[in-house]
């Protein structure tokens, strides 16, 4: 290059030089151009596939085990039978859909097993320790609460369940089953004419709204006579659907010249994923409600003594009648001479507030509930008994 000037010729040709380079940048291929744009468009689907993954169930669980959980110990039993709904049998989980028709499921069959009612209270941190019952026990068990008799067979296994260190009995009563309901096109619609309109990938949005009307009951029992202390009903709410989920392969190909919320449904691909989203949604509704205040707050009031750590290393009762007795459970580094005298502190600080018994002891030495899980339990004069469990690790 050739300098003109002592005071700006390199720059002015330099600056050519650039603009030159620039302008042919600026030209891409038309293959080029349409590369861009699938990735794009592959991006933008991705992003929408994440959003649906960070608000999956799961990651609900896990926030709701960052709240304190329920000072008990509980074991589970019964099961999520299926209790099919009286409408033809037309329920989510009544029929599954086959190429040749519809195949009854039996009636002993359970949707959701009890290893994954677990599994969420255990992942949601509902209670302080939780722990599953035999199988060959869990429908008996079912049947002898549901006669309302105290069976010796119902009073053996309440007492054994004491003595194994439980504070309730956990009853998965059963799933009642019921039809889905098609709620049309929901509100999305516009986000899903817009992206299928610049990116051809509105299959991605949940534009349909459908909502299924199973219901999952659990019930929370005492371990004295397996009486009912709280009873829940939970629910799955409506479920958005995307064309990905609810259309058929036939309806995916035409969603290219309609827009994807026009495209019929296909009945079977609808069934099985309101199903799938229901099983999740039913748990997740199911420890949100057992964690939530209200249910501590009914627990509680139905308890004839109440258990509570107001402060470290220190154990209050709050009760209906006056305790007879005390007991704890801890580590086995717990002396009896150690125990008895936190036993004795327990009952001997008895005060009175209105018609209330209020008792309140700090733990023996060497007991750290963020160490080590430990039961108390109190017997009232009349026979009553309530327990409560504290802190986590090893089971006492």
């Amino acid at each position: 290059m050739k300098r003109t000037s002592s005071d700006g010729g390199w720059r002015i040709a330099g600056s050519a030089r650039t603009m030159g380079r620039m302008q042919r940048t600026a030209r891409i291929s038309p293959r080029r151009s349409r590369l861009l744009w699938a990735a794009m468009r592959i991006v933008v689907a991705l992003l929408l596939l994440c959003v649906g993954a960070c608000q999956s169930p799961s990651s609900e669980l896990r926030g709701l085990a960052a709240r304190p959980p329920l000072d008990y110990a509980v074991l589970v039993t019964g099961g999520a039978w299926l209790q099919p709904t009286e409408a033809n049998g037309a329920g989510t989980f009544a029929a599954e859909n086959s190429a040749d028709g519809a195949a009854e499921l039996p009636s002993d069959t359970e949707p959701i097993a009890v290893s994954e009612v677990i599994g969420a209270l255990q992942e949601g941190a509902v209670f302080r320790r939780i722990v599953g019952d035999d199988d060959a026990h869990r429908a008996r068990v079912r049947e002898l609460l549901a006669s309302r008799r105290a069976e010796p067979a119902l009073l053996d296994f309440l007492q054994q369940a004491r003595d194994r260190g439980f504070d309730m009995l956990l009853v998965v009563e059963g799933l009642q089953d019921n039809a889905i309901d098609a709620q049309g096109v929901n509100g999305r619609w516009p986000v899903t004419m817009l992206t299928w309109l610049l990116l051809g990938i509105g299959v991605f949005i949940p534009d349909h709204t459908f909502e299924s009307g199973v219901t999952l009951r659990v019930t929370l029992r005492d371990l004295e006579t397996g009486g009912v202390l709280a009873d829940t009903i939970s629910s799955a709410g409506p479920i958005d659907l995307s064309l990905m989920e609810r259309g058929s392969a036939l309806g995916l190909v035409s969603s290219i010249l309609v827009p994807p919320f026009w495209v019929p449904n296909d009945e079977g691909r609808v069934t099985r994923a309101v199903r799938d989203y229901t099983q999740r949604r039913l748990l997740l509704s199911l420890a949100r409600e057992l964690k939530s205040e209200p249910l501590r707050q009914r627990l509680r009031a139905v308890a004839v003594a109440a258990l509570s750590l107001p402060r470290d290393g220190v154990v209050a009762v709050d009760s209906r009648e006056a305790l007879s007795a005390v007991r704890i459970r801890a580590h086995a580094g717990l002396s009896d001479e150690a125990a008895a005298a936190f036993e004795q502190r327990l009952v001997a600080s008895m005060r009175r507030q209105g018609d209330r018994y209020l008792y309140e002891s700090a733990l023996p030495e060497g007991v750290d509930p963020e160490r080590m899980r430990v039961q108390v339990l109190v017997a009232t004069v009349a026979g009553s008994v309530a327990s409560a469990t504290f802190g986590s690790g090893d089971a006492p």
